[in-house]
Order: C-alpha cells, then structure tokens, then sequence
C-alpha cells in the first residue's frame, strides 16, 4: 500500500470550534480546532463532535479524546481507530479506555475515544425487568453518535493526520455491540427493520452534525461484543473481525442466545456464531476465547488490554498489508503473525 505524503500547512488563523448544535436545527461542526496541529503523542481532550438530545430530553455536547501516534513523520497520514466503550448503554465513559487507545497510539494509529449517548429504561435488568424497546433505542442513539464521530474525524482528517481510506472500529461489550451494528445496520435496513425507531430519532447517518463526509469500515475490533442479526454478515457486507470474549460470557453469549439470558430480551450473536459467518463469506477474521473467564470490568473478556489491543493493532496492519487468516485460538494464545 502507498501512503499519499501531504504536508501539513501552519496558518496564522485560527479556527473556532462550534460546540451547541440544535437537534432539528444543527450548524455543521467546523473542520479545524485551534492550531497548531496536534503533535505525536499528543492527547486532544474534550473536542466536541456534534450534540443531540438524551432518551431523558436534555440536551448533551459529544466529546471525542483523540490520542495522536508516539512517533509522527511530517507530512504522514495515519490509520484511525474509534474506540467504543461499554456500559449496558446505562452508563461509561470515554476516559475509560485510555489504556487501550493509547496501544493503538503506540502501535501507529491515530486512536479516539468517544463519549455517545447513554441511558434507557434498564429496570433491574439483570433480572430481565428492562423495557427492550428503550434498550434499542439506546443502541440507535449510540449508532447515530458513532457515525457522526467518524464524519467529524473524516471532515477533519488532514488536520489530525488521519488516513480516511484506513478506518477501523473497536468496542467492549456495549461498545462492540455497537461498533458493529454501525457497520452492518444501514439507513435502508432499519427502515425496514425498525421504522419506529427511524420515525422517532431520524436517520443513522444524519444526527448530531450537518457533516456529510462519507467513509468505509476496513476491519473491527469486538471485545465481548454481538450482532442482533447474524445474517447482516453475508457475501456483500463484511468486514475483517478480530473477537475476544470469555468463554463464560453470561451477558453476550459466546455463540448464540439472549441478552442477559433472559428470554424475553432480544437475541444476540456472539464471536463464535459471528466469526463462522464471517469464515463462510471468505472474510479474515480471529476469534479469542478465554475459558472460563466472564463478562469482567467495563464489559471485557478477561483478557488484558495489551494482550487484545496489542493483537487487534497486529491485525488491522495485516489487512492493510493485504493478509488474511482465520482462525479460532483458546486461551492466551497470540494470533499476531
């Protein structure tokens, strides 16, 4: 692969940062945050993406970190990956993958961390007492945010020295449920699939910022993550995966099943039911499972952070060299080649 050398261009000017958009009426997010340009290793905190209401009518700023490559060449354009955390969509926060984005730094990405809406009717929900269309709405909501993330950092790409043609998405738990039902989920689809939730929040690709950049998805991390529909994985959508999940998940099956185990909440695929589909259209992917290991802090598999980000930063290199493997690995086992 060549990577296109374009020079970063220092100004006098000073660009202002809009920061309250209108839900109905929005003003588009303005391309450049005050100069100069981020340096290597530099962490850009708090910058503000786009604003909607919350499932509580309020008003919320979205707030993006964005954790700048260790070593920077002048002129370089860097693979971006938008991280996505957990938090049964009740709760989290970008801070709290830190650790992980700044693996992804260290291995020559521009990473970022996301804060998107959260909140819904959970009732108990472990006690399987959650209002499931409030739960979807959630996950609607975190689409439309994720979206509007990645047309903010496409629209801003030379700026924060960001290959658009190399985007790839990570998330825990919530956050790889959603960075992968933002893949797969288009305006078309849920119009068919869920019009009630088109009708009440609007379309995926048009919420939070009037940006109209467009882009494509080159590869996934999913740590404890799943699909609602497995067969949105098929011979004309899919995209390398690298999984990680404990192989005693008792939120998101590792196969297939139910949300929480409760049989009245939505069903859900999981990284083994995921990665064979994935498999059977001729896709790269790596499945990780840790037996024994459950649904851990901030939705995690159990496995550390250098061991998954350090595997999944190997793995979105190999697809941008051109490599593919597939395969399914118990324990500690690394499948960087």
């Amino acid at each position: 692969m060549i990577i296109k050398k374009q020079v970063l261009k220092y100004g006098i000017i000073i660009f202002s940062l809009i920061s309250v958009f209108n839900a109905c009426s929005k003003d588009p997010a303005v391309s450049r945050v005050p100069a100069p340009p981020p340096s290597e290793g530099q962490v850009v905190s708090d910058v503000v993406y786009g604003s909607n209401t919350t499932w509580v009518d309020t008003m919320q700023n979205l707030t993006m970190d964005i954790y700048m490559p260790t070593h920077i060449d002048a002129g370089k354009k860097y693979p971006l990956v938008v991280n996505v955390h957990g938090g049964g969509y009740v709760s989290g926060d970008k801070l709290s993958t830190a650790s992980k984005c700044q693996i992804y730094a260290d291995s020559g990405f521009v990473a970022v961390s996301i804060n998107y809406r959260v909140g819904w009717n959970a009732g108990g929900a472990s006690d399987c007492t959650g209002d499931t269309s409030s739960a979807l709405e959630a996950m609607y909501r975190a689409m439309q945010d994720i979206n509007a993330a990645i047309r903010f950092l496409v629209h801003n790409a030379d700026f924060y020295s960001i290959d658009p043609d190399w985007i790839f998405l990570s998330g825990a738990s919530a956050g790889g449920v959603v960075v992968q039902t933002s893949s797969y989920e288009t305006d078309n689809y849920v119009q068919q699939v869920y019009p009630e939730l088109v009708s009440k929040l609007g379309n995926l690709q048009n919420a939070d910022n009037d940006l109209t950049n467009t882009y494509s998805i080159k590869g996934i991390c999913s740590i404890a993550g799943g699909l609602l529909d497995s067969n949105l994985i098929n011979s004309s959508r899919a995209y390398p995966t690298i999984f990680f999940q404990g192989g005693s998940d008792e939120v998101i099956p590792v196969d297939h099943g139910t949300y929480l185990n409760c049989s009245n909440y939505f069903q859900l695929y999981g990284s083994l039911c995921l990665y064979r589909r994935l498999v059977a259209n001729g896709e790269s992917a790596v499945a990780h499972i840790l037996p024994g290991a459950g649904h851990g802090n901030n939705g995690d598999s159990g496995y550390s952070d250098q061991f998954m980000i350090g595997n999944s930063a190997c793995f979105f290199h190999q697809i941008m060299r051109g490599e593919s493997q597939q395969t399914i690995l118990i324990g500690t086992i690394n499948s960087c080649l």
